[in-house]
């Protein structure tokens, strides 16, 4: 799963409300990008 938020707080509050919440989810396992390869307005979203 990718998310996509404003900033670290905003990530914490999606895990505490939203993430650990859901039944089936055992563990979480974050990364973090620590530099910019390409900057884009556009979230890669694929529809199926």
């Amino acid at each position: 799963m990718r998310v996509v938020v404003a900033d670290l707080p905003a990530y914490e509050q999606f895990l505490k409300t939203k993430l650990t919440r859901l039944k089936g989810v055992a563990s979480i396992e974050t990364s973090f990008a620590l530099g910019q390869l390409k900057r884009s307005e556009v979230l890669p979203l694929s529809v199926s």
